[in-house]
């Protein structure tokens, strides 16, 4: 293969790359705008024995044995499976990690979750989610750079491990399965980062693993609860690739109603990662 032939392999191996990193941030900027989406949760409860009223929410809600319930008085009205309903009513219980759009207030959803181990109510308010796309005006990333794909190993555990992750909001302790450990070199050092996984992943299986991790960079130029960034392995200890550049905010920067994992005690890496999303640029606005 001539010389011209590679430097015209390796402009359209860039040009692709560049193409799947702008899509990706091109997905994300559209949620983020989506009044569907997480931009539009209002409110953040959660439920226990005791029955309560939250405001802007009609009914008294109770956690049970048998899940979450509401009791709905006469002079209310709550819109469920697309019939508008009073008295008393049940859900079942939520898993956890689970989401569950449940009844209707006039435009405002009400979402039933569980995390870890507790049982919760929020609003998904268009309106109010309106207002902070309104607000919004973008996030901006660094510029993708090569030094920031970096090769590592990956340490699978023998069997998953439950890991404790404190949330972002609120006493909320999530826990995730932890499928391993990625080894690698970064500005002259050996770092670890622990590798959680969605609760369907088998140890020592292939899958899709992700790390929430702090840097050099959190708090001043990203955010100060961490970003997340995804690795894909083969189940089996071996090599993997860690790309920095697509380093993404978890939702926490754009809501405030939202539990998100913090990074794990030991995923902090002690040197600047400039590569990937920062911090959300906001508008101020005067009325």
């Amino acid at each position: 293969m001539s010389t011209i032939e590679i430097s015209q392999t390796q402009q359209a191996e860039s040009e692709q790359y560049l193409e799947r990193w702008n899509e990706a941030r091109r997905t994300r900027e559209r949620q983020r705008r989506d009044p569907d989406s997480y931009i539009s949760y209002a409110s953040f409860q959660k439920l226990s024995a005791e029955r309560r009223r939250f405001d802007g929410i009609p009914g008294e809600w109770r956690l049970t044995p048998d899940g979450p319930e509401v009791n709905i008085a006469a002079d209310e009205t709550l819109e469920i499976d697309s019939q508008i309903v009073t008295g008393i009513r049940s859900f079942g219980p939520s898993k956890e990690r689970e989401f569950r759009r449940v009844a209707k207030h006039g435009e405002v959803i009400l979402e039933l979750s569980r995390r870890g181990g507790q049982d919760l109510l929020r609003t998904l308010d268009p309106a109010y989610g309106g207002r902070q796309i309104v607000r919004y005006d973008h996030t901006p990333a660094y510029e993708p750079d090569s030094k920031w794909i970096v090769e590592g190993e990956f340490v699978p555990f023998e069997e998953l491990r439950p890991t404790e992750v404190p949330a972002t909001i609120g006493d909320i302790v999530h826990v995730h399965p932890a499928v391993g450990e990625i080894v690698f070199q970064l500005g002259g050092a050996e770092h670890r980062l622990l590798l959680l996984a969605r609760d369907t992943a088998q140890a020592q299986q292939p899958g899709t693993a992700f790390a929430t991790f702090t840097d050099g960079t959190s708090g001043t130029t990203t955010d100060p609860h961490g970003r997340s960034i995804e690795v894909e392995h083969q189940g089996n200890r071996g090599l993997v690739t860690v790309d920095f550049n697509f380093a993404r905010n978890i939702q926490r920067p754009y809501t405030r109603f939202a539990p998100c994992p913090l990074a794990p005690l030991g995923n902090h890496l002690d040197v600047a990662v400039e590569a990937g999303e920062q911090l959300p640029v906001f508008k101020r606005l005067t009325i």
